[in-house]
């Protein structure tokens, strides 16, 4: 299997009080720059402590953050420094995360003739009054005009994010926005329910009782009419929180989804990669620190070497996301045990449980998940921890 590349810009125009993604709020356009220049070396010094890699990397991906607000030539000069360094024999897929409001017709141009062949577009809603409530800086009106910006520059490979369970969202208006997304015909979707994350604004805001929690079963009826309107209308629903037109599914997100190896580059970035002595996984991270960062020094914090226990948690909890759950016979080719041999009677009988009630299947080829399943997913997931 091919290497994914991340690349982490944590550059915003303001945060927004649900996230809790490493992010700085700037516009110095000189902090671009010095960024642009750390981030070209520490690819181009990561031959100095990466796990060496069988092949080159297929997918790339610019998240953040708002990638989209370094220029069109310094994004290019990272992507440049990555082929330098991996190689482009194999890479098909590079993806780079746009806000509406944050990039322009000439800059997609510039990003699509460079190679850029995929966007990720975060537009959340279609509903003004909740894109205020989110403290997006866009407005609906700048969706439309990014998709069609987008589409005149040749891009024929785009996602939505879209965002439900928002205090004052009514179904209503949950409706819309999906309408209007699917009207958009992007050839990928990504819904995610808000999530109260801690030492976010929205977290004290409901401590403080401001603002309320979605009721849960408000929360999972908006999930289900997504899933049932998109699959009318061609999409796969192919992981818990993802939509695809066939074919398009996020080659990059799939490998975080079945432990394949990516390399993770600037502050808040993530790897796993495997040894070639053990072939078992080690993660990494680099600290969240823009100032120390940009001053040159080593942020990068190693985890201990996954054993075996290790690996086979992380796949089950991973792979389980995807509608095509776990294939037994991959399981095995990966770790030399059956599924049930591996985690138990105990683990077995837990999840024959879940599939008596519907929540999920099982046969001679794999377990999976149903939908019903994937609403109470962190349940039977922990089954395998």
């Amino acid at each position: 299997m091919s290497l994914g590349i991340y690349v982490h810009v944590p550059f915003c125009m303001s945060k927004c009080p649900y996230c809790d993604f490493y992010s700085v709020v700037t516009r110095d356009e000189d902090m671009k720059e010095r960024f642009t220049e750390r981030l070209v070396r520490e690819i181009k010094e990561s031959s100095t402590y990466r796990t060496p890699y069988r092949s080159g990397p297929d997918t790339l991906y610019f998240g953040g953050g708002t990638p989209a607000l370094l220029s069109a030539g310094q994004l290019c000069r990272i992507m440049d420094s990555v082929k330098d360094v991996f190689g482009t024999e194999n890479l098909r897929e590079i993806t780079v995360e746009v806000n509406p409001g944050s990039t322009d017709l000439k800059k997609l141009k510039e990003l699509k003739e460079a190679g850029f062949n995929r966007l990720s577009i975060g537009a959340q809603s279609f509903d003004d009054q909740v894109l205020r409530r989110l403290g997006r800086t866009h407005k609906s009106g700048d969706c439309f005009r990014v998709m069609e910006d987008a589409r005149q520059a040749g891009f024929d490979n785009i996602s939505l994010d879209l965002m439900f369970g928002i205090d004052g969202q009514s179904m209503e208006i949950w409706e819309k926005s999906l309408s209007t997304a699917m009207d958009l015909k992007p050839e990928h979707l990504s819904l995610y329910s808000l999530e109260f994350q801690e030492g976010t604004v929205f977290t004290r805001l409901l401590k403080e009782g401001k603002i309320r929690e979605t009721d849960p079963e408000e929360d999972r009826k908006m999930y289900e009419t997504a899933h049932e309107e998109l699959l009318k209308a061609g999409y796969e629903h192919y992981e818990i929180s993802n939509f695809a037109r066939e074919g398009l599914r996020s080659m990059h997100n799939m490998k975080y989804w079945s432990l394949q190896e990516y390399l993770g580059f600037g502050p808040g970035a993530h790897s796993y990669m495997r040894s070639d002595e053990t072939g078992l996984g080690r993660r990494s991270y680099n600290r969240p620190d823009l100032k120390a960062y940009l001053e040159g020094e080593d942020i990068r914090v190693l985890s201990d070497p996954n054993d075996i226990s290790d690996d086979a948690q992380e796949y089950m909890i991973t792979a389980l996301r995807l509608s095509d759950g776990v294939l037994k016979e991959d399981f095995r080719d990966l770790f030399g045990v059956g599924i049930w041999d591996f985690f138990g009677d105990i683990a077995r009988l837990q999840f024959e449980s879940f599939v008596q009630t519907g929540h999920a299947v099982e046969d001679e080829e794999r377990i999976a998940l149903t939908l019903k399943g994937f609403n109470v997913s962190n349940r039977i997931l922990s089954i395998f921890v």
